[in-house]
């Protein structure tokens, strides 16, 4: 039986398999009752220098941020950010990534990281000193950009991969304060600690339309079935097939929240032989229907008309 590993070097293996590339990072001032709509394809993180607000969307049912809080979002997302006072902000987004490994797809929606500022300091200093790819001041106008033609007359040789490994290192330290603070999901870095394991969650999240079974995850593993199944409950807190559906739920809802596919199209794309079946699933894990989820998402926000069924 393969040990598990210490926790720090679960963090370290967890870490190191995560790596953003940025898209940029935006400045915004937003006074008293004013409200900004952010949409990311990809991950991203809002940072907040004074002022205090309420952010809402996706994974973060009305949470209120001071200075100095940070929120990470592992994928794309659609929020809103009210301010209650005058705001400073800034938010930075990563390019979307076309399967998210183990690590970041076991991290819910959002993760709120309290007095960042007083935690890591340094890493304010990093965040404070960011404006690549796209700036603009001044109230959030979605999607708003500087003009190519700006953009790169402000950018230098290298500043790209500069940025996306400063935003990286920003993000891991996030992280590393959050786990620390205990709000990790269980078995977030029990699972990524065995390589074997690894392995099949990788799979699971790569993949996760293919048609896996118990067999075919425990080859993955390479494991037999019976220690597999055993040693996965164990280390993530459920069964293999139950964590497939769950990751096969919650990929359904980014790709109702960000795309215009019709829900049979989701169904089919996420291995469900009828959109019966993948609806029926979706109820048990959210409570609702995929139409009404996708419906009551986009309206927290503002964003976006849903698409039929």
């Amino acid at each position: 039986m393969t040990p598990h590993a210490p926790p720090g070097d679960a963090l370290d293996r967890a870490l190191a398999s995560l790596e953003w590339t940025l898209v940029g990072s935006h400045r915004h001032e937003l006074f008293a009752g004013e409200q900004m709509f952010r949409r990311h394809a990809g991950p991203g993180f809002v940072f907040v220098f004074r002022g205090t607000a309420t952010l809402a969307g996706q994974g973060t049912p009305g949470v209120d941020l001071a200075a100095g809080d940070l929120v990470f979002f592992p994928r794309g997302h659609m929020t809103s950010m009210l301010a209650a006072e005058g705001v400073e902000l800034i938010d930075v987004g990563f390019e979307e990534t076309p399967h998210a490994n183990a690590a970041a797809e076991s991290l819910p929606g959002s993760l709120v990281v309290r007095d960042f500022a007083v935690q890591e300091p340094s890493m304010v200093a990093l965040i404070d000193g960011m404006a690549c790819s796209w700036t603009v001041d001044g109230a959030g106008v979605e999607g708003a950009r500087l003009p190519e033609a700006s953009r790169t007359a402000h950018m230098r040789p290298g500043d790209a991969v500069i940025c996306s490994r400063i935003a990286t290192t920003i993000v891991s330290t996030a992280l590393r304060a959050w786990n620390e603070a205990g709000c990790a999901p269980t078995g977030w870095l029990r699972g990524v600690a065995e390589p074997q394991l690894a392995a099949a969650l990788e799979a699971l999240h790569t993949t996760p339309g293919a048609a896996w079974t118990l067999d075919e995850l425990a080859k993955v593993a390479r494991m037999s079935r019976s220690v597999f199944a055993v040693r996965f409950q164990e280390a993530v807190g459920e069964t293999p097939i139950g964590y497939l559906t769950r990751v096969r739920i919650e990929t359904a809802k980014g790709m109702l929240l960000r795309s215009e596919l019709t829900i049979a199209a989701v169904a089919s794309g996420l291995g469900y032989e009828s959109q019966a079946g993948f609806s029926r699933a979706f109820q048990r894990h959210a409570g609702t229907t995929p139409g009404r989820w996708r419906a009551e998402a986009r309206s927290r926000t503002g964003l976006g008309t849903p698409a039929s069924p």
